[in-house]
């Protein structure tokens, strides 16, 4: 009998394991998992370069304002070319003496630029 009851405390043992190590490795699991989505999140908050690329008008010309292409921007008018980057959500075009830096977003297929020195700007995909 002595026997049979130790055998019993034993398979108890082992069969629970150690409660608290289970529920720390739910809490872990569970951790790693909000982290992954919201690491999912940021990454596809950003704008994909793709969109941005073509040819832009605003609502103060038919007219195209500019070109946005892999690694500039061709302004029309002044047949003059800056270099930009992308950076998630923000463009950063850099003029000869001064970097213009905004937020870019999409509404539906209008382009909206705002940076603090210049307001919202918003551009329509120029149509031949």
């Amino acid at each position: 009998m002595k026997g049979t009851s130790l055998f019993i405390v034993l398979l108890i043992c082992v069969g629970c394991g150690n409660p608290s190590k289970k529920v720390d490795a739910k809490i872990d699991t569970a951790i790693v998992n909000k982290k992954s989505v919201s690491v999912k999140r940021a990454a596809s908050s950003g704008i994909d370069k793709t969109q941005i690329l073509g040819i832009w008008t605003d609502s103060t010309s038919d007219n195209a304002v500019f070109d946005i292409r892999k690694d500039s921007i061709y302004y029309v008018d002044r047949s003059e070319t800056y270099k930009y980057e992308l950076d998630d959500n923000t463009i950063t075009i850099h003029y000869p003496d001064y970097a213009y830096t905004g937020e870019v977003h999409f509404i539906k297929d209008t382009l909206v630029m705002n940076s603090k020195d210049f307001g919202v700007a918003k551009f329509w995909k120029f149509k031949n």
